[in-house]
């Protein structure tokens, strides 16, 4: 490595360490390391050649961390388009806050675009993967759909006989029980018109989702008058 002054003039770069040697102590990976930066969780400086090294006593700081709960963050946006508005970015950095005030160790960030429909998504395949290693005491998600669409509970579940909890920065509000039946059929519409029609899914949950209101709301106007 050529060493070289930092830009102050004064600090060593022996007193500082680079992304892949803080990743490889911590056992996360380098891009894990670069996302706390984007989201101001640890002290980085930058070299004259703009490279990231991070302070030796930051490293001591995180370590100090490990006896935490070891979380894991879950990320995704549906489009391309959110994704290049930024929303993937921003969902990243609220989950980064909500895990830092929370006390928990981030061991690893997993982020993609895809929708809920697709079962074959790599980012649940490498989340599955590390609850499976017993790599990870807390899944922190910011929705539930970011998960899955339907069987959430059923999630929860499956994942605390591993001894895994699921946390949810925001609750789904309340319903009513037909406001609740109307979403959760609607869902199911949403999960079978993408299976069938692909791209024109959108249009068919539309004239679905019109049809199903209507009828719901003729049941409920029925059993107000009896």
């Amino acid at each position: 490595m050529d060493r070289q002054e930092w830009y102050t003039g004064r600090v060593k770069e022996k007193d500082y360490l680079s992304s892949g040697e803080v990743a490889k102590a911590l056992g996360v990976s380098v891009k894990t390391v670069q996302r706390w930066d984007k989201a101001g969780l640890i002290t980085v400086v930058r070299t004259v050649h703009n490279q990231r090294r991070i302070p030796v006593s930051e490293l001591t700081r995180l370590t100090r961390g490990i006896g935490a709960p070891r979380c894991v963050i879950y990320a995704r946006v549906s489009s391309s388009r959110q994704e290049q508005a930024g929303n993937l970015e921003r969902q990243i950095e609220r989950l980064c806050e909500a895990a830092a005030a929370r006390g928990y160790c981030l061991v690893e960030t997993i982020a993609e675009q895809a929708s809920s429909l697709n079962e074959k998504r790599r980012g649940m395949k490498k989340l599955f993967s590390l609850i499976e290693r017993e790599a990870v005491d807390v899944v922190l998600i910011e929705y539930p759909d970011r998960l899955v669409r339907f069987g959430f509970s059923y999630l929860v579940q499956a994942f605390s006989w591993q001894g895994v909890r699921l946390e949810v920065l925001e609750e789904p509000p309340k319903q009513e029980p037909l406001a609740e039946m109307t979403a959760d059929l609607l869902t199911i519409v949403t999960v079978f018109s993408g299976r069938m029609y692909g791209h024109r899914a959108k249009r068919v949950q539309e004239c679905m989702a019109t049809r199903i209101k209507a009828c719901i709301q003729e049941v409920g106007q029925r059993h107000g008058e009896s």
